[in-house]
């Protein structure tokens, strides 16, 4: 295995002379003049990547050094519609092309108009960030949060996607985890797109993906970005940002530090009952301040060779420290005896995550590229907890100390090969080698009786995979694009001193993907999708680690996880900018977070759990529209969702409602008012039942002296984000609330200060098990 590096390394070195060709052409108006001003860009055939730009001289321009292969053109000039392109290169080209005009006429008032920040094309999500109430945003999650079906978690530390489940996050065709999400300066990002219908070119870890591109086009020189939000929730939290990007015209540096100070409110309540052992406990956490301290620093080099070929390196660091005081009011009864406990609990949490990689890509001919690389991750945490408890007014007595550890380290290497087949047709294929290794370490001490157990559990997990997806268009109207993956998967888990793993698994799966897009005329498409999909635990839900919150229950890590299996179909109609999707799914292996008791435990265990099955679907519409000063987004789908187990108590699962909407008003040149939200109906799923809820928010955003950003925001107003549940499974009968702190004013200011960055950075996850480490 030692061996892997040199080969993935040594292909990536090997290539071949390419062909290189020019294009020139000139431009013309309707009446044949020469159109003197204006810009050509030059893209790649997916549109992702630009490879060349240059301007009109006199109605002419000249592209250079121009590899064989198929790519987009486009040519704009003030006063004139834009003009796309598509070209194939085999020979030096010459091109005449015709710009139509593009009349607007003026009366003697100022023309304010807006653009949709919001749009919709086959089923998918677009946000344009550079609209002033985006870009005025320092934190990438908050602007992911205002997409049609993105959830973001209560405690800001994951995505979710309505009747999908947790996306994949790629910048480009690059994978990136959360954290280096997170890392993300604002002021560089174009756009995010949620995918709701990945193609088969993704992993077959995720039924969506969050797509992020980059700012292009920009002048060489050095930017640096200063940004500071204060957060006003139950306490002040403040964000500061710094972001620079330099570049000499070729090679290019980027480096960013935010510094974040947090005080994190939390509250949560919970009855639950389990008759069969005649138990009975019903408490309230409160967490009034936690304390939290994050570090986000990272740093890119990116250096292209030529136009296709480069070398690139990204790190990242994120250190969070917790320092969480909290306190439980518990009332246990168990048989004839009753208690009413006071808990305080203490505890200094820190996690360090780091991550780095090395990529090299080569065009080895004309029509086949190749990519190699190797990446590095690891997390740590430490816990220490002092636990006091206060039984019937006794008195508080010190009951527990706890010092727990966990590590887990994660190398990752892959080789990914792109084939031209022909103008209508590509092959990609590649292959790919993870391993994992984690340790986890549990102290507990009882000072009363000087009583110690010790804990440890080691964690080993490799993945191979190889890949092979085809990308065709027929006829004009149909493009076809199908796939498949095929997954090796090897999992052991063992305590410390026991001769026979705790966990064993060995597995090998295939995972196949297909989409279908019909062009119906210029303005309907019609696509049906197919996928299998598989979603594995994070790393860390595979550990011993625990937190105390009353005498009776834990929250923990469940060491028997097994990945979840999705099959879906999906279709949309796509008419103009109006959306209209469908889909139905199925998932074996569900996981949930859920209150678990055995017969033989001392405490209750609230974990991720592996439920036998969950199925169902979802319908909806999302219209935009633009008039004016005017733009609006909104989005209503209809969604069922049924939970089975055979340990729980199934009810009849009904339907619930999603409605979205984005309602952005320009009342000045560079002044908008923003208002939205969402609202989800009560949702009964079979095992789970939850409450409903309304949620909204509003901004004002306006632009001085066109560098400095300043925005007030208010989030939550109707303060509807607690998240009530209730179920009854393997004999607990549970129902609670939490209570999330999300209603929010903001004051965020943001300047930007010396010249553009000209060289798009280029860097690519080599990882695609990132995400399940923190």
């Amino acid at each position: 295995m030692k061996h892997i590096f040199w080969i993935f390394f040594t292909v990536g070195i090997v290539g071949n002379a390419q062909a290189q060709f020019s294009i020139k052409g000139e431009v013309f108006d309707a009446n044949n003049h020469q159109i003197s001003i204006g810009d050509v860009l030059l893209y790649s055939f997916n549109k992702e990547d630009m490879i060349k730009y240059t301007t009109l001289v006199e109605g002419n321009f000249e592209f250079e050094g121009v590899a064989q292969t198929s790519y987009w053109l486009e040519v704009s000039a003030l006063g004139y519609k834009t003009h796309f392109q598509e070209i194939a290169i085999s020979e030096n080209l010459e091109l005449s092309i015709q710009l139509l005009e593009e009349v607007t006429e003026l009366e003697s008032v100022e023309v304010v108009a807006l653009k949709n920040p919001i749009t919709s094309k086959n089923g998918n999500f677009k946000i344009d960030v550079q609209n002033p109430v985006f870009s005025s945003m320092v934190d990438p999650l908050e602007v992911l949060s205002k997409l049609p079906n993105v959830q973001i978690s209560p405690e800001r530390e994951s995505i979710s996607v309505i009747a999908k489940g947790n996306p994949l996050i790629y910048l480009g065709n690059q994978r990136i985890s959360f954290d280096e999400f997170t890392a993300l300066s604002v002021d560089t990002i174009e756009s995010i797109e949620l995918i709701n219908n990945p193609s088969p070119k993704y992993e077959a870890e995720g039924r969506a993906v969050i797509l992020i591109q980059l700012k292009k086009n920009t002048e060489k020189g050095t930017t640096v970005t200063l940004g500071e939000t204060l957060s006003f929730r139950q306490n002040t939290n403040n964000y500061i940002s710094t972001n620079g990007n330099h570049s000499n015209g070729k090679w290019n540096l980027r480096g960013n530090l935010n510094y974040n100070t947090i005080g994190q409110w939390e509250s949560n309540t919970f009855a639950f009952a389990i008759p069969e052992e005649n138990i009975y406990s019903d408490y309230l956490v409160l967490i009034p301040d936690n304390k939290r301290m994050q570090i986000n620093s990272g740093f890119g080099f990116y250096y292209p060779i030529d136009d296709n070929d480069y070398i690139s390196f990204n790190t990242i660091f994120r250190r969070q420290t917790d320092d969480a005081g909290f306190e439980t009011e518990t009332l246990l009864q168990n048989g004839s005896e009753i208690n009413e406990i006071t808990s305080e609990t203490e505890n200094d949490n820190r996690r360090d995550y780091f991550s780095s990689n090395f990529n090299f890509n080569k065009r080895l001919n004309p029509n086949l590229n190749l990519f190699t690389g190797i990446q590095y991750s690891t997390f740590k945490q430490k816990l220490h907890t002092d636990i006091s408890n206060n039984y019937n007014n006794e008195g508080l007595a010190l009951d527990q100390t706890r010092n727990q550890d966990y590590n887990i380290e994660s190398l990752a290497a892959r080789v990914d090969f792109e084939q031209t087949l022909s103008e209508n047709s590509q092959l990609d294929f590649g292959v790919s080698w993870n391993e994992a290794r984690a340790d986890a370490f549990s102290q507990v001490i009882q000072p009363e009786t000087f009583n110690e157990d010790i804990t440890s559990y080691d964690y080993e997990e490799s993945l191979y995979a190889i890949y092979v997806n085809t990308a065709s268009q027929i006829s004009g109207k149909f493009n076809l694009n199908v796939g498949a993956r095929v997954e090796y998967n090897q999992v052991e888990g063992q305590l410390e001193n026991h001769p026979q793993p705790l966990v064993e698994r060995e597995n090998t799966r295939i995972f196949p993907k297909m989409g279908l897009n019909f062009t119906i005329d210029s303005t309907k498409t019609l696509s049906l999708n197919y996928a299998r999909n598989i979603n594995r635990p994070n790393f860390s839900r595979t550990s011993s680690v625990r937190v105390f919150i009353n005498p009776f229950l834990e929250a923990g890590n469940n060491v028997d996880l097994v990945p979840a299996i999705s099959d879906e179909i999906s279709t949309n109609l796509q008419i103009g900018n109006v959306s209209i999707f469908s889909g139905i799914y199925s998932r074996q292996n569900p996981r949930y977070f859920m209150i678990g008791y055995s017969e033989n435990d001392t405490v209750a265990l609230l974990a991720e759990n592996n439920l036998d099955k969950e199925s169902g679907f979802y319908t909806g519409l999302t219209i935009p529209f633009s008039h004016k000063s005017w733009s609006s987004t909104n989005s209503v789908s209809l969604n069922y969702n049924r939970i089975k187990d055979s340990s729980a108590v199934v009810t009849k699962a009904q339907p619930y409602l999603y409605i979205y909407t984005n309602q952005q008003l320009k009342v000045a040149k560079d002044t908008i008012v923003s208002v939205g939200g969402y609202a989800l109906t009560s949702r009964k799923e079979g095992i789970i039942e939850r409450n409903g809820m309304m949620v909204l928010n509003a901004s004002v955003t306006t632009i001085f002296f066109e560098k400095l950003q300043c925005a007030l925001r208010f989030n939550d107003i109707t303060k509807a984000m607690n998240y009530d549940e209730s179920y009854s499974i393997n004999g607990v009968e549970a129902n609670g609330t939490y209570y999330a702190d999300g209603q929010e004013m903001v004051l965020s200011v943001k300047y930007s200060f010396g010249g553009n960055s000209a060289n798009k950075f280029k860097n690519k996850d080599v990882d695609e098990n990132l995400n399940r480490i923190n």
